[in-house]
């Protein structure tokens, strides 16, 4: 039901190959049908909202962003 990523995930730095790893991200996501909250405070990863959200099969309850660089485009998607 909860996942917590470790503060300070930030392993995607932008490469070309960052774009595969964030939709990697998003498909094992979308295979946690239960999933209700999802905490990517302090995530470099939520600069990529929309893409990691994408494959999501229900929506979140909780969706947690503290200390996250959001741009335009993620707050028009949330």
């Amino acid at each position: 039901r909860s996942l917590k990523l470790p503060k300070g995930f930030n392993w995607l730095r932008p490469m070309p190959e960052s774009a595969f790893a964030i939709r990697c991200l998003a498909r094992q996501l979308g295979m946690l049908p239960s999933l209700r909250e999802l905490d990517l405070g302090s995530s470099l990863l939520s600069r990529n909202l929309p893409l990691i959200l994408c494959d999501l099969q229900d929506p979140l309850e909780s969706l947690e962003l503290a200390y996250c660089s959001l741009l335009p485009a993620n707050l028009t998607f949330l």
